[in-house]
């Protein structure tokens, strides 16, 4: 009889070999030739800073009130009501294939209660916080068309899987794990839209390869995204995590569980993209070992990501 062909290799079944099978850590130096323009990266947003009134404070106050034991339904309410987008979006969401249940919602007190506080929670500080994934003129947004969006969404995606596993597998606080999910990459946006205005005004050629804006914002995004929160007065503990995100080594005797989450979700986010380097991959590798992640619960944290990321795509649409 014929042999049988082997069984194909699902896709969660590639990325656990990466995970548990070293390999050789090359060394990275960021390339001679892109140091020029993140020098010019930095210099512009230097010049260019955000103002400390351009955060959306309110994501932070709604998630805030969400991580409270007993959060009165009514408090929620009278927070993100005023706000039209929210608002609208919550009514959207709550008659969406995601919640209908053949009644349509009518007002905004029903969505929350069909939605549940934790959901309304991180979808309204989702609506808050998307106005830094947004750019300032039509120009702006046709260098790089299809970033804007494409970023908001993997933020989202890491933020809600990571509130998510934080929830169910009682890893840190999901609150400040969501907001960490949110901002820690906020650099990329920042740095990218300087990198556009410098294109706009002629002083970087339009024609880079996407390979090397990958590598730009990588390099960059760490000290512009921590200066920026600093800028606009977010906790501290938000701040570390963006600083500590892409550390090689995390410091030993202190408690880095909801960093180790975050880099764990953000990690096997990149790896189902095809989108980790080595030193991405040993970082995720490390994480996968700090929180005791067998292949059993992290095959549970793939279907999550998964789920999550259609989720959002519904929940955010451009």
């Amino acid at each position: 009889m014929p042999e049988e062909p082997p069984a194909e290799e699902s896709p969660f079944d590639a990325i656990w070999t990466r995970l548990v099978s070293p390999e050789p850590q090359l060394p990275q130096a960021f390339p001679e030739n892109l140091k020029p323009l993140a020098d010019m990266v930095r210099t512009h947003f230097t010049r260019n800073k955000p103002s400390p009134s351009s955060f959306p404070a309110l994501a932070i106050q709604i998630m805030d009130l969400v991580s409270q034991p007993e959060v009165e339904i009514h408090d929620l309410l009278k927070t993100i009501g005023p706000d039209p987008a929210i608002s609208a979006n919550l009514m959207r969401v709550a008659n969406s294939a995601l919640y209908h249940r053949g009644q349509d919602v009518l007002d905004l007190r029903t969505a929350v209660m069909k939605i549940g506080v934790r959901g309304v929670g991180e979808i309204a500080a989702g609506v808050a916080g998307r106005s830094l994934f947004d750019v300032a003129v039509r120009v702006e947004y046709e260098t790089f068309p299809d970033r804007w969006q494409k970023l908001f969404l993997t933020t989202m995606t890491t933020a809600f899987a990571a509130s998510q596993f934080s929830f169910e597998q009682h890893h840190g606080r999901p609150d400040r794990i969501f907001l960490g999910g949110m901002f820690v990459d906020i650099g990329k946006t920042l740095a990218l839209r300087s990198l556009a205005r410098l294109i706009m005004a002629g002083q970087v050629p339009p024609e880079i390869p996407d390979a090397e804006v990958d590598t730009l914002l990588e390099e960059v995004h760490t000290e512009i995204g921590c200066e920026a929160l600093g800028i606009w007065g977010l906790p501290p503990h938000l701040v570390d995590l963006c600083r500590r995100q892409h550390e090689a080594m995390l410091p030993e005797g202190e408690d880095c569980t909801e960093t180790q989450v975050l880099r764990l979700v953000d990690g096997l986010g990149r790896l189902m993209r095809d989108e980790s380097g080595p030193a991405d991959l040993e970082q995720t590798r490390r994480s996968l070992e700090a929180l005791h992640m067998d292949r059993v619960r992290t095959r549970m944290l793939h279907r999550v990501l998964a789920t999550q990321e259609a989720r959002v795509a519904l929940l955010f649409p451009a």
